[in-house]
């Protein structure tokens, strides 16, 4: 083991890594990798990864992508088979620490729901905090109720350059561990599939609502309303308009969304719209980054939203 440890060395993840990582992703059962808001490309000309190297090849590699002011979200861990995965995810993460830390990040969050993924993060010192739940409408848009704003509100498609204004609205709706960093508003917004904005006469930003391409047709991929109109139906009729706009350009399609399962306010919206909820949730995993100090650091339990 000391001699394997001599010879391994780490280095940031660049461009050139791509082919290496995309067959460990798609050959090997037990990479872990969920794309999220970014893709494999954009880490890579980002700098955003580690790799683990041993004689010059490319043995282990880990991506934490910083997507709100405290979180990153694990987004890659693969070992290769004669590589042991504990020593590696500790000499990458030991790696990749002081850099998340230096832009602010206090904890690494990642999902789980696999046995060998959630033992792996047991084992690696993260503590299961929450649970995500999946939900799917499927229409028909005829069953939907009606969800008029308030006469001192337009519901329109979100222009270009009011995009600024709806990552403000994002960052005043959400506790800094789930707020969306401003440059990732603009990334699901370049390309989502349909966006709306409620917006009061005077072109003030109140919510906005982010549907982006899937398999299945949508995800509803972000809704986020100003808290100074919250609970008056603002959301509800964002939903509402979106799913009618999408249903009328393509009427078979499925809508996905995922929320908290303590998010009892988001449930009882979606499932009111007619999402049914899948029976099995996907367990949420939090570790602090060692770098962050115990003053900037808030618990495991305080990062999860009530």
């Amino acid at each position: 083991m000391d001699l394997l440890r001599s010879a391994l060395w780490t280095r940031p993840l660049t461009p050139a890594d791509r082919w290496a990582l995309l067959d460990a992703i798609y050959t090997d059962p037990h990479t872990y990798y969920y794309p999220g808001w970014t893709a494999l490309g954009d880490w890579l000309a980002q700098g955003l990864g580690w790799g683990l190297v041993f004689e010059d090849a490319l043995v282990a590699a880990l991506v934490a992508v910083p997507e709100s002011d405290i979180w990153a979200w694990l987004r890659l861990f693969t070992a290769r088979g004669d590589v042991p995965a504990g020593l590696a995810w500790r000499m990458l993460w030991r790696a990749a620490a002081a850099p998340l830390a230096a832009q602010g990040i206090t904890h690494v969050v990642g999902l789980g729901g696999r046995s060998w993924v959630d033992r792996f993060f047991r084992q690696g010192g993260f503590r299961h905090t929450a649970d995500l739940r999946s939900l799917l409408w499927r229409g028909p848009a005829s069953a939907l109720p009606a969800a008029t704003p308030r006469a001192d509100l337009r519901i329109a498609p979100l222009p270009a350059d009011a995009v600024d204004a709806a990552a403000q609205v994002d960052r005043l709706a959400f506790d800094p561990a789930w707020r969306l960093r401003p440059e990732l508003v603009h990334r699901v917004y370049a390309e989502a599939r349909l966006a709306l904005w409620a917006c009061t006469p005077d072109g003030r930003a109140v919510g906005y609502v982010c549907f982006t391409p899937a398999p299945h047709g949508a995800h509803l991929a972000r809704l986020a309303v100003h808290p100074d109109w919250q609970g008056q139906g603002v959301g509800r009729a964002l939903v509402v308009q979106g799913l009618q706009r999408l249903s009328h350009t393509d009427p078979g399609l499925w809508v996905s969304v995922n929320t908290q399962r303590t998010n009892t306010r988001a449930l009882r919206l979606y499932q009111r719209l007619g999402f049914e909820p899948n029976p099995t949730d996907q367990p949420l995993w939090v570790s602090p980054v060692p770098h962050a100090t115990a003053a900037s650091a808030p618990s495991a339990s305080a990062l999860v939203r009530p």
